[in-house]
């Protein structure tokens, strides 16, 4: 009896506050959030209707008439932004800098709040400061990234001699992965088994997790109840898999460590790691091992998929690819194949990757984040504490700020022969949680992207029914897998 009494009391309790939240004084407009559940139920339910979660936010702004939605997952208080303004407000202040501690992240960090994607606070801008001044070191954005990357497609167009019918994101992802991996280990990962495993962990935890951190998030407890059915027990073997895969790479720097040689990231690491500074107590074994991972996450998956995206937009739009070749036989010419110094004088060929971004944004839904201060947005109040989703797909979908948003058209972005980008896209973030991958990830996507066009003709495989862009939801958006026609060009010559 005393069970049933406490029961329903705390019913009574988490009833009562859900109607204080909606009394309280400029609260965001948004659905009856329910006892224990929230609105969870209604928010997987429209994701799955509409086919994403970018989708079910904007019918809830649809429905409230408001870019800003108050939800309740389960025990967390979220807020969902769309629009311009409400997304550039929590892209620029710093009281939205901030990440949620739940479970889900919990398991994604693997207990540890360390790395420099899902951590905040002092320790975490140390972090990722050092991070990026230690990236540089190594040759982020130098010529040796440079030279790193034209290597890779070197061996992509190897890979691809004498075209025929090819899946290619098996074929470019290597790529993307070594230039990483060289950065961080000082050696390429080459080809084979190992290369192969590394590819199919990430995709497996990809496919694991998405944005909100599902019912693992919002109802933590039930990892106890279903441990199975929750996902809990895929999320902790592949963490315990990862880990083990990079340790065994640390481990043989500490094995081979010599004091000073700083040629990459985990050498440089563990020199902090075994220096007498104060700072020292931060570099550990579990924060290089984030540190990689949150690299590897960001930089991996997300450039292969959008070049996965550029290449099927190629298919699909055969003039605007005529258009990217024509250029890149007029600048470049017939004697060498293109580098990244060739990059801005190709002007139509960086609107192309911006349009494809734009139509395909692989992170619709970007954050969580964690507001650190008691704040207003767009004349609502927003507590402390509440997780904030943020909707991308709100701005690079929306004919107000691009007629005929489902249309591919580059010339968007071309005025008076130049390439303009243009300020409503919000593709690597803004602010200080931007991209520290961002021009690896955009030399990257260039230079493969445009290396391959200057080589190879993509066509739709004969016989077969045209590959359409179909978008396909999870952690992030992913085109239907698909199969091209690689037809060989002469480099320079007219193609009919």
């Amino acid at each position: 009896m005393m069970i049933v009494s406490i029961l329903v009391a705390i019913l009574i309790i988490v009833i009562t506050g859900s109607f204080y939240l909606r009394k309280r004084k400029n609260h965001p407009p948004g659905p009856f959030q329910w006892p224990l559940i929230g609105n969870l139920p209604l928010l997987r339910k429209l994701s799955r209707a509409l086919g994403g979660q970018h989708f079910a936010i904007l019918e809830l702004s649809r429905i409230y008439s408001s870019d800003v939605i108050a939800l309740r997952l389960g025990g967390s208080n979220v807020v969902t932004v769309s629009g311009r303004e409400g997304v550039k407000k929590i892209l620029h202040s710093e009281e939205y800098d901030g990440r949620p501690w739940n479970e889900f992240i919990k398991l994604r960090n693997m207990g540890n709040r360390n790395g420099i994607t899902m951590t905040d606070g002092p320790e975490w801008q140390k972090m990722r400061s050092w991070v990026v001044r230690s990236l540089r070191s190594v040759g982020f954005g130098r010529r040796e990234m440079s030279d790193l990357l034209s290597e890779e497609l070197q061996d992509v167009l190897k890979r691809i001699d004498g075209g025929g019918v090819r899946r290619l994101k098996p074929i470019f992802t290597p790529a993307v992965i070594n230039v990483l991996w060289t950065l961080a280990t000082g050696h390429r990962f080459c080809e084979g088994k190992k290369l192969q495993y590394f590819i199919d962990l990430m995709e497996r935890r990809a496919r694991a997790f998405d944005m909100a951190g599902g019912v693992l998030s919002a109802i933590p407890w039930i990892r106890h109840i279903a441990p199975e059915s929750s996902g809990y027990n895929l999320l902790t073997t592949i963490n315990r898999e990862v880990k083990a895969f990079l340790m065994e790479t640390i481990d043989s720097h500490k094995a081979n460590y010599e004091p000073g040689k700083n040629d990459d990231l985990i050498n440089m690491f563990l020199d902090e790691m075994y220096s007498e500074k104060e700072t020292a107590r931060s570099f550990t074994d579990d924060q290089l091992v984030m540190v990689m991972m949150d690299l590897f996450i960001a930089g991996v998956n997300t450039t292969a998929t959008t070049l996965d995206f550029l290449f099927l937009n190629m298919v699909i739009n055969q003039e605007v690819q005529k258009k990217v070749q024509q250029e890149i036989d007029e600048i470049v010419g017939n004697s060498r194949t293109l580098d990244l110094n060739d990059r801005a004088k190709l002007p139509y060929t960086e609107a192309v990757m911006t349009e494809s971004q734009r139509m395909c944004t692989v992170t619709p839904i970007i954050g969580p984040r964690r507001v650190l201060q008691e704040t207003t947005l767009l004349g609502y109040e927003i507590p402390k504490e509440t997780t904030i989703l943020i909707n991308l797909w709100s701005l690079h979908m929306n004919p107000e700020y691009y007629p005929e948003p489902d249309k591919f058209d580059p010339e968007r972005f071309i005025k008076n022969g130049l390439y303009v980008p243009d300020e409503n896209l919000v593709l690597f973030g803004k602010g200080k949680r931007r991209c520290p991958g961002e021009v690896l990830a955009r030399s990257a996507l260039y230079l493969l992207f445009a290396g391959v066009l200057q080589h190879f003709q993509l066509l739709p495989v004969p016989g077969e029914e045209p590959p359409k862009l179909v978008r396909l939801p999870g952690l992030t958006i992913s085109p239907k897998q698909y199969d091209v026609l690689l037809s060989p060009r002469k480099i320079g010559a007219p193609q009919s």
